[in-house]
C-alpha cells in the first residue's frame, strides 16, 4: 500500500485519506465518483495533502481543490486555485463549446434536490467524465488544458 497524499471530503463534511489498498489511486477515485446517487451521496472533493502531513493525526482543509455536485443525471466540476499573489479563483470547468448563450441553460440538482445551481450546457458532465477530470487532478494537480475555465464571485 502507497502513503497517501489525498484526501477525500464527501457531501462536505466527512474527509478521509486517498488510499490504495483495495484499488489503485485512480480506480478508486473512479469508483468513488461513480457512486454518487444525489440523494446520500451528492458531493465530492479532492485534494493533496500538505507535504509531509500526518493523515493519521489530522486530515487538513486545502486552499486548491477539485470538487463536484450532482447525479447520475450530471453533475458540475469545480477548481478552487490561490495564485502567486494569494488571490483565490473558484472556476467551473467546462467541455470546449462554442454559441454558447449568455446566461446558464441547465440545472444541477443535489442533497435530495435541496441544493442546485445552473451552469451552460457544456459544464455538464456525467459521473464517468467527471471521474476522469478528478484523475488527471490527483495526477498534475490541474484539470486538462482543453477544458474550459469559468470564474464564479465571490471566492
Amino acid at each position: 500500500m502507497s502513503t497517501p497524499t489525498h484526501i477525500f471530503q464527501e457531501n462536505g463534511s466527512s474527509r478521509f485519506p486517498l488510499i490504495d489498498n483495495l484499488r489503485s489511486f485512480e480506480e478508486q477515485i473512479r469508483f468513488t465518483l461513480t457512486q454518487m446517487d444525489g440523494t446520500s451521496f451528492w458531493a465530492l472533493s479532492l485534494w493533496r495533502a500538505p507535504e509531509g502531513a500526518n493523515l493519521r493525526a489530522s486530515l487538513p482543509p486545502a486552499e486548491n481543490y477539485i470538487q463536484c455536485a450532482g447525479d447520475a443525471a450530471g453533475v458540475t466540476v469545480e477548481v478552487r486555485s490561490v495564485d502567486t499573489f494569494g488571490a483565490a479563483h473558484q472556476c467551473t470547468v467546462g467541455k470546449p463549446a462554442t454559441g454558447l448563450p449568455s446566461e446558464p441553460t441547465e440545472t444541477i440538482r443535489w442533497d435530495s434536490g435541496r441544493h442546485s445551481t445552473r451552469v451552460f450546457t457544456n459544464e455538464v458532465f456525467t459521473l464517468d467524465e467527471a471521474a476522469d477530470l478528478f484523475i488527471a487532478y490527483y495526477r498534475d494537480d490541474r484539470v486538462p488544458a482543453e477544458y474550459t475555465l469559468r470564474e464564479l464571485g465571490g471566492v
